[in-house]
């Protein structure tokens, strides 16, 4: 009987301290936000926003409900936001451009990743807003689509064009934008892969063996265990900068060659459909530069480099709305327009 009470009452408990936890997370991460400053005080100022507008941005950029969702052949995707007061994200029509015409004459199609997306700055401080600010000061009428997303390289970007000409978003005489550099991995796994490859082999099995697979989720999923989870990795050692080295000494000729053949199907999809297609390559890290000097002699692609003005960045990596300002003026002066 003894045995049976202890039991009880350890089950009890247990669930006792998942319900706490339930009710204790949502108010600890709201009072941690209360008088918290994402950014660094310079960051900040470049913002031109309140102090209250500042901690919104941050919230809108890192905290929304859910940050990616999945999607068909590219993997991930942000997660749509229509209501937000600085990030907005749209499904049909990706990072939100401000003052886009109902009647635009041709279209600006951007593709990249998180310097393209625009990540801690607003909608209308991101490089394609700008890039449409200057299209607006040279009287031209053009609409202006930001489709950069977080982690993407030039292989999701070219899936999500060909999708994007599939749908006919994109029309003859339509300028397309490539910005890459940075994220570029070549054959490696992309985000999130080996969670879904786990998940898709656990659940397509013979039915009565899936109640394992659902012991297993349901503990993994408690409250405590993702306490546990979040608590851990803070404690695990940053990863040692020497062995990262090393590894993209080793894999960087597979990555310039998937890259010079992204170029090459680009090219020759915009050439069959008419489309006025710019691929520019942007590296943060010059450095990785000597990597890609085979590939600077390819066709139809544009360096972005040796800037007398300093990019500000924050500590997450993101740039600063005089930044992609500047960037924006830069790729205007690669473009052509016809």
């Amino acid at each position: 009987m003894n045995k049976i009470r202890i039991i009880l009452i350890t089950f009890l408990v247990f669930i006792l301290l998942n319900a706490i936890i339930v009710f204790l997370w949502p108010i600890r991460t709201n009072l941690k936000f209360t008088n918290f400053s994402p950014y660094s005080e310079e960051y900040s100022k470049s913002l031109n926003l309140k102090k209250e507008e500042i901690l919104d941005l941050y919230l809108e950029t890192w905290q929304r409900e859910r940050l990616f969702e999945y999607e068909q052949y590219t993997g991930i995707t942000e997660s749509e936001s229509i209501n937000g007061k600085h990030v907005n994200i749209s499904k049909e029509k990706g990072r939100l451009v401000p003052n886009n015409s109902e009647l635009c004459t041709r279209n600006v199609f951007f593709y990249g990743g998180e310097n393209v997306f625009g990540y801690d700055v607003t909608d209308k401080q991101t490089i394609p807003f700008y890039f449409k600010n200057i299209l607006e000061s040279q009287n031209y009428n053009f609409c202006v689509y930001n489709f950069g997303r977080r982690t993407f390289f030039s292989t999701q970007e070219n899936i999500l064009f060909q999708n994007h000409i599939y749908l006919e978003k994109i029309k003859k005489g339509d300028l397309v934008i490539f910005i890459d550099g940075d994220n570029e991995i070549g054959n490696n796994k992309i985000i999130n892969t080996d969670f879904i490859e786990e998940n898709y082999k656990e659940l397509h099995q013979k039915y009565w063996k899936l109640y394992k697979v659902g012991i297993k989720h349901f503990f993994n999923l408690l409250p405590i265990t993702q306490l546990y989870e979040v608590l851990s990795k803070r404690n695990k050692p940053q990863s040692n900068n020497e062995t990262e080295e090393k590894k993209t000494e080793l894999n960087f000729k597979n990555i310039v060659n998937v890259y010079k053949i992204n170029l090459n199907i680009r090219n020759l999809i915009c050439e069959n459909y008419q489309f006025n297609c710019y691929n520019i390559l942007f590296l943060s890290d010059s450095n990785k530069r000597n990597y890609f000097e085979e590939v600077l002699i390819e066709k139809n692609l544009f360096e972005l480099k040796n800037f007398k003005k300093k990019l500000l960045r924050n500590k997450f990596n993101s740039l600063n709305p005089e930044s992609n300002n500047f960037l924006a003026g830069e790729i205007y002066k690669l473009i052509s327009i016809k």
